[in-house]
């Protein structure tokens, strides 16, 4: 049973990650390298913004969403990322054994930047499909080993069927996609896949009529309903 102090613990660290993954969000869409500057900046005077500036949540509370130096607004999307990541580590290690919710961790971690990254640049990081096959896999071997076969197959024909949907519309799917699809079928078993299909395919469809958009960002909508799925099937199942 865990106590207030480590429930604590794993919701502060959720937000300290959260805060990294906003850099992961903020600069391949401001056209900047994750490396460079090596600090974090205000994104409207460019000054360097101290450590007591940028503690997670709390700083953008005590700041009243504001740039100490400039007075410029800092967007909302920084202390919600941050409360969302502190949430996720929270309910993770709460409901789940260790092993399962430090994998669950990394794949949040590693998804939710491609969710925006995604949207405004069309852009899906290997990073993102590297680590849900991984951390999937590591699940899979350790608490659903008997059905491991079948989950890869699953993947398999996630993989078909985007592959031909690639051949149709040659613009409509684009190459991330083809990594990201089949990891978070293997993530959500073969008795989910079919429901990540589902999903992500819906979402898709009413993006682009609400947007009329001929591309589609495919690749959050397979995050969200593969995320979603993954966790529904642990909870079941674990």
């Amino acid at each position: 049973m865990w106590n207030k102090v480590s429930l604590l613990f794993w919701f502060a660290l959720g937000t300290i990650f959260g805060s990294f993954a906003n850099v992961l969000i903020y600069r391949p869409i401001a056209g900047l390298k994750l490396t460079e500057p090596r600090f974090s900046v205000c994104p409207h005077c460019r000054r360097r913004i101290a450590w007591h500036d940028n503690i997670p949540i709390i700083s953008f509370i005590l700041l009243r969403g504001k740039c100490r130096h400039c007075g410029g607004k800092i967007s909302l999307r920084y202390p919600l990322v941050e409360l969302s990541f502190g949430l996720s580590f929270l309910v993770n290690h709460l409901l789940f054994p260790t092993d399962i919710a430090l994998a669950m961790d990394a794949i949040f971690v590693a998804s939710v930047p491609a969710l925006f990254t995604d949207f405004k640049l069309m852009l899906l990081p290997d990073y993102t499909w590297i680590t849900v096959l991984i951390s999937s896999f590591l699940i899979n071997l350790f608490h659903f080993k008997a059905l491991i076969l079948l989950d890869a197959l699953g993947a398999l024909i996630s993989l078909g069927i985007l592959f031909v949907l690639k051949l149709r519309y040659k613009d409509g799917i684009g190459e991330g996609d083809l990594f990201l699809l089949p990891v978070y079928a293997f993530a959500v078993g073969i008795t989910f896949m079919p429901f990540l299909l589902l999903g992500s395919s819906l979402g898709g469809i009413v993006y682009s009529l609400l947007r009329k958009d001929r591309l589609i960002p495919f690749g959050p909508f397979i995050i969200f309903f593969g995320y979603l799925l993954l966790f529904l099937r642990v909870f079941l199942y674990v």
